[in-house]
């Protein structure tokens, strides 16, 4: 009996090729949704690590004006960390949820398609043993017209035998994988059960933060003329650091150290060990005031009192100034780029000494009445402000 390829094998064939391609797409898929959970779960991470930070800072409950203002300032960065933590968790379940449905669906059709190959193996497996006498193969090759038709016909015989042989492999490696996807779908919908209670914990923590900042708020609005006093005398010392950096640029030359400081965009280390943004680059909202607006040529880190305050790259220091309401500050040269670390005490550096990325320059000072320090940090190039907390390393 000449064997039946045509009919038996080569649908097989085709079939088996189009589950595992099937199969392939399936993990790419899976890859690509895990990425990105992962990814996600690494940037809430850090936005838990921020919360913490915030929670230690909103320990001390002094009851001063001044210690209010820096609550609702942390506070309010909590209230905005725990809304992208929030978001963060929202998405995440979203892409469980797709991962969910575009694997049940697939599993779905392999299951089918599975059905199927197991059918017409289970028919190539029983004309395998119909043709199971050798002498049939042999009549099948010696009734060869020639030798170049007996050589295809011995190829033929082959390659079909070696099919026969992979086959079984084949199948039981796709119910592997089949069993494998079966048992990701339970993990992931463990994970979603988990993230769901998770984004529940959150929006009551959220729901909580919301009300102490309003609390805090709605007391100091009776500060009104205080905050506003303490609003024009920031943005005068504001000005006058940035007149001092300004005539500093004029008159300076620019370093030879730290000339690679372009390649760290988002890689610097923080100025302090411990410190959480409460008023970040650029014009915004005042946090109190109505329809008051506030700019900051660079970024407000609030941090412990006495936290040490680190030079992020290698440079020199060019300045050890004082400045009315920035008590001193120390200004870092790095080939064309500036940092400037203001309102600092205990400065342990002096002008034009060389520093490395982590060298101590002093310690965040601490305003009388206030329960912890900020640091005021910024960085230019050239003449142009640029937004810190672009390049701290998340």
């Amino acid at each position: 009996m000449v064997p039946n390829l045509y009919l038996s094998g080569y649908p097989v064939i085709m079939k088996l090729l189009i589950f595992r391609i099937v199969l392939l797409s399936i993990v790419v898929s899976q890859a690509l949704m895990g990425q990105n959970v992962d990814n996600l779960r690494s940037q809430r991470d850090l936005l838990l690590k921020e919360i913490a930070n915030t929670n230690k800072l909103l320990q001390d409950k002094r009851s001063t004006r001044e210690s209010a203002f820096q609550q609702v300032q942390v506070i309010a960065r909590e209230v905005s960390v725990r809304e992208q933590l929030l978001a963060s968790l929202e998405q995440e379940i979203s892409l469980i949820d797709q991962s969910l449905e575009f694997n049940q669906l697939q599993i779905n059709k392999l299951e089918v398609d599975l059905n199927a190959i197991k059918q017409e193996y289970a028919l190539l497996i029983q004309d395998t043993y119909k043709r199971r006498n050798a002498l049939e193969e042999l009549a099948f090759f010696m009734s060869a017209n020639g030798f170049s038709e007996a050589y295809r016909r011995y190829r033929l015989l082959k390659e079909y035998s070696q099919y026969r042989q992979n086959q079984g492999r084949i199948l039981k490696d796709s119910q592997d994988k089949l069993r494998a996807l079966l048992q990701d779908i339970k993990a992931q919908r463990d994970q979603k059960e988990k993230s769901l209670q998770e984004l529940e914990r959150e929006y009551r923590l959220l729901e909580n933060s919301r009300r102490e900042k309003n609390r805090l708020v709605t007391n100091l609005q009776k500060e009104e003329q205080w905050l506003l006093t303490n609003l024009r005398a920031k943005e005068k010392q504001a000005k006058d650091l940035e007149n001092r950096i300004l005539e500093y640029i004029r008159t300076a030359s620019v370093s030879n150290l730290g000339t690679d400081f372009k390649d760290f965009a988002g890689k610097l280390i923080w100025p302090v060990s411990s410190g959480v943004i409460v008023n970040r680059f650029g014009e915004h909202e005042h946090p109190v005031l109505k329809n008051v607006t506030i700019k900051n040529n660079g970024i407000d880190i609030q941090s412990v009192a006495g936290d040490d305050v680190f030079a992020v790259h290698m440079g020199e220091v060019s300045r050890v100034v004082a400045i009315p309401g920035y008590n001193t500050a120390v200004i870092v040269r790095h080939g064309t780029f500036l940092t400037v670390y203001a309102n600092m005490r205990e400065v342990a550096v002096k002008q034009g000494q060389s520093v490395n990325a982590g060298t101590i320059l002093g310690k965040v000072y601490k305003e009388t009445g206030q329960a912890n320090g900020v640091l005021h940090f910024e960085i230019w190039n050239g003449n142009q402000k640029l937004d810190p907390a672009k390049w701290l390393r998340p």
